[in-house]
C-alpha cells in the first residue's frame, strides 16, 4: 500500500488551515454563468501572469461564481480566487490560501489534468492533479479536491524521487487526525494509490538511503582532504546488509568487507568478526564515465585492520583506511 501525505483545510476541524466565512453577495441584475474561456478572461488581470491556473465557472448554493485555483509563488500553498456577480458585473469576492503541499524542496511545475467536477458522496467537488519537482530528481504528485460550497480544500500527495523509467519512488506518510478521512479525502487517496507510476519505497531501501546520506553528511571531504572517516552503523534489515551478504567478500583476521553498487552509490560495507555488526565504511556516487572518471573497482586487506581500495580512470591510485581507527591515507 502506498503511503501518502495528507493536507486539509476543513471548516470546523483544526488541521493545518481553517478558512473564514464567505461574504454574502447580493445584486439585482441577473447574471448568466460564463463559459470557461470567458471566465478565464475575466480572471486574467487578477492572477499573476506567470502562474499556472485552473478556472471553472460554477453555480454554488449561493449563486453563480467563478473560481480560479493557482499555486502561490514561492510557497507550499494553493490560492483560490472567487468572483461573484454584483449588479451585473463580476467582482472579486474572496482570495483564500490553503496549505497544500509537502515542504520537500520541490516547486510547482504544472497541473497534469484540467479541473473537473467530481460527484463524491452526493456532493460536487472540484478535482485537480498537480506535479511539483526540484530539478534534481525529486517529485511530488498530488490530488486536490475543493468543495465550492463550503470552500474547503483537501490535498493528498505522494513524494519521492524519479526512477530511470519516469516512475516516482517515495516514502512519505499519512498525517491523519480523528475523523479527517472524509469521502473527498478517501477519493483522492484511492486515486493516487491506483497510480501504477508511483512506487512505494521499501523499508529496507529507505534504511539504505538514510545510511548513505548520513555517511555523506558526516564525511563531506572523504574524496578530497579527509584524514579520518566516521563510520555509520547499519541496521541488519537494510538493503545494504542484504546486498553485502550476496557479494564476494575480502577478509582479514578482524573484518570482512564487500564492495558493490547500490541505489546510485558505490559503497564499502564492513562486518566486524568480533561481534558480527555491520558498518558503512565508504560511499560515493557511481562513476558516470568509466573511461575518464575515477572508478572505485577493487579492495583488499593489507593486514588485519588496513583496507586498501583502488581507483582507475586516467590513472590508478589507492586509499588506505584503518578500520580500527578510521584513519584515512591517500
Amino acid at each position: 500500500m502506498k503511503a501518502l501525505r495528507y493536507f486539509s483545510a476543513l471548516a470546523g476541524l483544526v488541521l493545518l488551515y481553517s478558512c473564514g466565512t464567505t461574504a454574502t453577495v447580493s445584486g439585482t441584475v441577473e447574471v448568466t454563468l460564463p463559459s470557461t474561456e470567458e471566465a478565464s478572461s475575466l480572471i486574467s488581470s487578477l492572477v499573476p501572469a506567470q502562474a499556472a491556473r485552473q478556472v471553472i465557472p460554477y453555480t454554488t448554493e449561493s449563486g453563480p461564481k467563478i473560481f480560479c485555483i493557482y499555486p502561490q509563488d514561492g510557497s507550499n500553498d494553493m490560492n483560490v480566487l472567487t468572483l461573484a456577480p454584483v449588479e451585473g458585473r463580476w467582482e472579486k469576492e474572496n482570495l483564500l490560501s490553503y496549505p497544500c503541499f509537502e515542504a520537500d524542496g520541490t516547486a510547482f511545475k504544472k497541473f497534469t489534468e484540467d479541473i473537473k467536477v467530481e460527484r463524491i458522496a452526493e456532493n460536487d467537488f472540484f478535482l485537480l492533479k498537480a506535479l511539483r519537482e526540484d530539478g534534481k530528481g525529486k517529485a511530488q504528485r498530488s490530488v486536490i479536491t475543493f468543495d465550492p460550497n463550503k470552500e474547503n480544500l483537501e490535498a493528498v500527495s505522494f513524494c519521492g524521487s524519479y526512477l530511470g523509467d519516469g516512475r516516482i519512488e517515495g516514502s512519505s506518510y499519512v498525517d491523519v487526525v480523528a475523523g479527517a478521512l472524509n469521502p473527498a479525502v478517501e477519493f483522492a487517496r484511492d486515486l493516487l494509490m491506483s497510480d501504477a507510476s508511483l512506487v512505494e519505497l521499501s523499508k529496507a531501501d529507505e534504511m539504505t538511503d538514510q545510511a548513505i546520506q548520513w555517511w555523506l553528511k558526516n564525511n563531506p571531504n572523504a574524496q578530497s582532504n579527509a584524514r579520518s572517516i566516521t563510520y555509520g552503523a547499519l541496521d541488519n534489515e537494510s538493503s545494504l546488509v542484504a546486498s553485502y551478504r550476496k557479494t564476494k567478500k575480502e577478509s582479514s583476521n578482524n573484518y570482512n568487507a564487500a564492495l558493490f553498487n547500490i541505489r546510485g552509490y558505490t559503497v564499502i560495507v564492513v562486518q566486524r568478526k568480533s561481534n558480527g555488526t555491520y558498518v558503512l565504511a565508504w560511499a560515493e556516487p557511481v562513476c558516470a564515465n568509466k573511461n575518464t572518471d575515477q572508478l572505485l573497482n577493487n579492495i583488499y586487506f593489507r593486514d588485519a585492520s588496513n583496507l586498501l581500495f583502488y581507483y582507475k580512470g586516467k590513472r590508478t591510485f589507492n586509499y588506505q583506511l584503518n578500520l580500527a581507527t578510521g584513519r584515512l591515507m591517500k
